[in-house]
């Protein structure tokens, strides 16, 4: 009789474990991203914005290598306003051409920003001609195109990667 009393009492406890640790699972997710939102607010609130301008400061298109590729060495540089400086684990961005999409690009190396203080770096876009269109191409080889970047950063924390949406600029060149 104790034998079946003791493993009605084990049955009787499984099914209680199981759903417990599923919601001790589930809550631990639930606070790791509900930490992660209230992350990204405070960095949003507190965190100044960076400035970041651009230059393009070199067209390179070989007729002769490829018909349908052109690349646009870009200089960056900017400030960082805030007491705490920053390390930039990857950046998107999105160039745009005369108001049309010409490319997307990353820069996946990291860049240290150091607090209260100036910083630059340069990337690489490069453009298919079949993608742009004739007209965007002759803007650029003109030296006479509105040219606009989008772009995201991605901060690692310990509550994950936080991205934050950026808008720069327009600029003719």
């Amino acid at each position: 009789m104790k034998k079946y009393l003791i493993i009605l009492i084990i049955i009787g406890f499984i099914p209680i474990g199981t759903p417990v640790n599923a919601q001790i699972k589930n809550l631990g997710k639930k606070l790791k991203n509900a930490a992660k939102k209230e992350a990204k607010k405070a960095i949003e609130k507190e965190v100044k914005p960076l400035t970041l301008d651009y230059k393009i400061t070199n067209v390179n298109y070989n007729p002769l290598k490829s018909l349908n590729k052109v690349s646009l060495d870009i200089d960056f540089f900017g400030n960082n306003p805030n007491k705490i400086g920053v390390t930039l684990h990857r950046i998107e961005f999105d160039l745009y051409i005369d108001g049309k999409h010409a490319s997307k690009f990353y820069n996946e190396k990291k860049i240290k920003i150091p607090k209260e203080g100036d910083f630059a770096f340069e990337e690489r876009a490069a453009l298919k001609l079949s993608v742009m269109g004739k007209a965007i191409f002759d803007a650029i080889i003109k030296k006479k195109a509105k040219y606009r970047l989008d772009g995201t950063y991605f901060l690692d924390t310990k509550f994950g990667t936080i991205p934050i949406k950026v808008k720069l600029m327009e600029k003719v060149m």
